[in-house]
């Protein structure tokens, strides 16, 4: 009873929140911005095999057009 609907579309159940406004969002309106990690690669070649040199953040469709991921 509990489970918070989607703030995009309000007909399913909110599974993520978008990282940047902190909306609930559904599988269908949830998008997925990769952000390369500037810190992980010295002359183009990455540092460290453990740390991955890309960072993925669940968003919702607003906060894709208008913010800027830029780290």
């Amino acid at each position: 009873m509990g489970e918070k609907n989607c703030g995009v579309c309000q007909k399913k159940v909110a599974e993520f929140t978008c990282s940047a406004c902190s909306v609930p969002l559904c599988a269908e309106c949830v998008r997925e911005v990769a952000i390369e990690n500037p810190g992980q690669r010295v002359l183009g070649v990455l540092t460290s095999p453990l740390k991955s040199g890309m960072k993925k953040q669940k968003v919702c469709e607003k906060c894709m057009k208008e913010v800027d991921f830029v780290e």
